[in-house]
């Protein structure tokens, strides 16, 4: 045995353990002693933080991106998960984000192993709305190249924040990089979705004294009353495969559900019951629907059959109180809800398939009021600190180990009720 060769690499395996440690003892202090980064007994636990992260993300560098367009690109590339940014050398693709003029760019992506010259892959022209537009739905085609799946960047989110001393309807794009508001109401407004064409909003306010449902035209801003009946109204959402719509009307004497061929036609009771029904949810055909109804005496999911009305339970038994489903769009099997536990409220998945359920979410603090991204891979959800204010996250529920990452700062006041478009 070679004793000078070996002592070497005991040497360097010293040294290597020691920046490993030295590096999670910084992570565990710049995370204010956080115990999520420590095992049983105090001991640190390795090969959990990022470093195992990023073995399973595709690093990747900018190239020619100007720096103009780097920090929406990066912040992009850090939202998704299955990409990482790298220095040239050490990555495997290169995406260049080249203004055109106008609201156009050239995107070029090439690859090549780490160290050796990279080949082109892919050259191609992107026109948006707007330069940012267009930033995002090159970000969309560079996950496709590179990940060869369907990227959510340039979709766009409604939401609700108070940054105007009420809650108000806004709208941003996915990355919430820019966003504007489209109420201002001074009301109880609430329950934004958007329809299926994703031109207009649904929403639940109180702005003529009573709980009403309305929909908003966002290019003519045109306000219509889609319904006004007695009782409450409180939720509409709209068939994503044609023009019918779910509503949650009193009008019967309990929270119901209804269901109208389009938002300007009378609607049709489905539910026929003593129990509060809340939160319709369509799965992405257009076909199901999952609800919340408290038939048992607290708060469950129960498919629901849209010809009879008959209730079915979904035995998702984590708690005993569990509600606002949202069916992943690209997996009918999948659906994220959620659900009370620990003393607090955290975002479960449930599948179909193995009749199971897993937790998306932990911590100290509240998440609720998830939706899905159309790629079925990241969640937008609403995280709320033991202090009472909120924010909007969004999760890589793929990528093992990834955290959730807020989406705007506070300067955005406090958001919730997030509500998820792509354009098709």
């Amino acid at each position: 045995m070679n004793v000078e060769k070996d002592g070497r690499k005991r040497k360097v395996f010293k040294s290597l353990r020691l920046v490993c440690l030295v590096s999670v003892s910084y992570l565990y202090l710049a995370s204010g002693g956080s115990d999520s980064l420590l095992g049983q007994g105090g001991r640190i636990v390795l090969g959990t933080i990022e470093a195992e992260l990023k073995k399973k993300q595709v690093p990747m560098d900018l190239g020619k991106t100007p720096k103009s367009l780097t920090p929406l690109v990066a912040k992009a590339v850090s939202l998704h998960g299955g990409l990482r940014l790298a220095r040239p050398e050490q990555s495997r693709y290169s995406a260049s984000f080249v203004p055109l003029g106008g609201s156009q760019l050239k995107l070029e992506i090439s690859r090549g192993y780490p160290g050796e010259p990279k080949k082109p892959l892919k050259s191609m022209v992107v026109e948006g709305s707007s330069i940012d537009g267009a930033v995002l739905k090159g970000c969309d085609q560079m996950v496709k190249q590179i990940l060869g799946i369907p990227g959510f960047f340039s979709g766009k989110l409604c939401y609700l924040s108070n940054v105007s001393g009420a809650k108000e309807i806004f709208v941003a794009n996915s990355l919430m990089s820019k966003a504007q508001p489209h109420t201002s109401f001074k009301k109880i407004t609430f329950n934004a979705s958007w329809d299926n064409g994703g031109s207009g909003i649904f929403f639940t306010s109180n702005r003529k004294v009573f709980n009403n449902i309305y929909h908003l035209d966002l290019a003519s801003r045109r306000i219509s009353t889609i319904a006004n009946y007695r009782g409450s109204n409180l939720r509409a959402v709209q068939n994503p495969r044609n023009s019918g719509v779910a509503m949650i009307l009193s009008t019967s004497g309990n929270p119901e559900l209804w269901l109208a061929p389009n938002p300007r036609s009378k609607p049709k009771r489905i539910t026929r019951n003593k129990s509060n029904e809340s939160g319709p949810c369509w799965s992405s055909d257009g076909r199901r629907m999952i609800l919340t109804s408290d038939s048992r005496g607290k708060p469950q999911l129960y498919e629901v059959s849209l010809s009879s009305g008959l209730l079915t339970r979904i035995p998702t038994n984590v708690s005993s109180h569990c509600t606002e489903a949202s069916w992943n769009p690209a997996d009918p099997t999948r659906i994220a809800f959620t659900a009370a536990v620990g003393g607090g409220f955290q975002i479960f998945e449930y599948s179909f398939s193995t009749r199971q359920s897993r937790p998306l979410t932990g911590g100290g603090n509240h998440a609720m009021q998830s939706c899905w991204a159309n790629d079925g891979r990241h969640l937008f959800f609403t995280e709320r600190s033991s202090s009472g204010s909120t924010r909007l996250m969004v999760l890589d529920t793929e990528l093992k180990g990834a955290r959730p990452v807020p989406l705007h700062g506070k300067n955005f006041g406090n958001c919730s009720q997030a509500s998820f478009h792509y354009p098709r």
